[in-house]
């Protein structure tokens, strides 16, 4: 029996990126220099030094806690990774000795719902091929495509599920895709 993955589930809760916190901090700042202005002019009743100082402080304020977070939430997954790690290692060694539905098992639990272990999403692909499931090679393809969209290798074993399955046009696609990298 093949196993298959369940479908994606939306990321929920995942909190803001650091991205999204300097955006915050750039916000917070802009506005109060903004506010200073008006103030200035005489527009808002407000001191625009003291806007001035509280924006840019709490600005940094911002960048200091929302770093001191992306930090301790990396720190706390290191041990996850390091045993996620140690697990691939076993299962490649699975994939290399040719027990293919093993490693697949293996490779599914590992990439997850969200199939966010790329190395796992790709030789699941890989496990796939050589059962000959060419539905799955395209679903776990495009999922590592969508993570790494330059890699040649994947796009050719891509066309090569969609001429599997008769589908010339997608196939013609993704080689054109791979061949432009």
């Amino acid at each position: 029996m093949i196993p298959v993955m369940p479908e994606d589930e939306q990321d929920i809760g995942q909190g803001l990126r650091p991205k999204h916190i300097g955006l915050l901090a750039i916000a917070v700042v802009v506005g109060g220099i903004v506010v200073a202005v008006l103030a200035a002019r005489g527009i808002l009743p407000v001191d625009p030094a003291t806007t001035l100082g509280m924006s840019i402080l709490i600005g940094t304020i911002i960048i200091c806690c929302g770093s001191s977070l992306t930090l301790t939430s990396f720190a706390s997954k290191i041990p996850e990774y390091s045993e996620m790690e140690t697990e691939y290692s076993e299962i490649k060694e699975q994939y290399d000795a040719g027990d293919y539905e093993g490693a697949l098992e293996g490779f599914l639990r590992l990439a997850g719902p969200n199939k966010d272990h790329i190395r796992a999403v790709y030789y699941a692909a890989r496990c796939y091929e050589k059962m000959n499931d060419w539905d799955n090679v395209k679903t776990f393809c495009r999922a590592y495509l969508k993570r790494k969209p330059k890699d040649r290798e994947v796009w050719e074993l891509l066309a090569t599920a969609h001429k599997r399955l008769f589908e010339y046009e997608e196939a013609d696609r993704a080689s054109q895709r791979a061949a432009r990298l």
